[in-house]
């Protein structure tokens, strides 16, 4: 754990950043923006974040790390989806009141394609090697976030429903949401972060990856 603590104080500069192209199989920049949603209504300000393996992945390959290491990590992690969400209330001069981690949790929920409701799991029923790891994560997002990393709490909820199927693959097609009270984010599956871009056999223009058809000419692709 604490070699991951290492590689951890690097992997999350990376994404959250911006600033420099990462040459890898996964665009960290666009695995992150595909993943992050925003909301600022009614005087709130809120994040939800989802996490998938994608980022893990594409993150120690970048370190280089050993694949053993790797996959220890991913046996850490897989059996959850992880969201981090930070909410708070806006005052009248722009200050933000930041709602706790037991608040939050008590207005949560995650909807899978099913129509599935998941709560977060409690830290009773979860294992150690994750709790350490999102203690380690904490400081981090703090040092680089400010406040609002402070305040970004992780939740987790079952990797796969009662039928052993995803509850979301950032590869494969489907969708859910995360509910924050009457606040829904959802996301479209898969994610063109994590898939190889597509040409259209006919016009030869450049496709996303999650296309089944091209907008400029209408043809079918892969």
């Amino acid at each position: 754990m604490r070699s991951w603590a290492m590689g951890g104080s690097v992997f999350f500069l990376v994404p959250l950043a911006g600033g420099s192209a990462v040459a890898q199989e996964v665009d960290l920049t666009a695995l992150v923006h595909e993943t992050q949603k925003l909301s600022a209504q009614s005087g709130t300000m809120t994040m939800a974040w989802w996490i998938p393996e994608q980022f893990w992945t594409a993150n120690f390959r970048q370190q280089s790390l050993p694949v053993a290491q790797v996959e220890e990590f991913l046996r850490v992690v897989r059996p959850y989806t992880i969201v981090a969400v930070c909410d708070g209330t806006v005052g009248p001069r722009g200050e933000i009141s930041y709602h706790s981690q037991d608040v939050i949790r008590t207005n949560l929920q995650l909807i899978d394609a099913r129509g599935k409701s998941y709560l977060p799991r409690t830290e009773d029923e979860f294992g150690g090697e994750i709790k350490n790891l999102l203690a380690m994560m904490k400081p981090i997002l703090t040092g680089m976030l400010g406040p609002m990393g402070q305040n970004l709490h992780f939740f987790l909820f079952p990797a796969t429903t009662a039928g052993r199927l995803p509850v979301a693959d950032a590869a494969a097609m489907g969708h859910f949401q995360v509910r924050l009270g009457e606040r829904e984010f959802a996301w479209r599956l898969p994610l063109d972060a994590v898939l190889p871009g597509q040409v259209c056999p006919d016009c030869h223009e450049p496709c996303k990856g999650s296309w089944n058809y091209c907008p400029w000419c209408g043809t079918k692709l892969a």
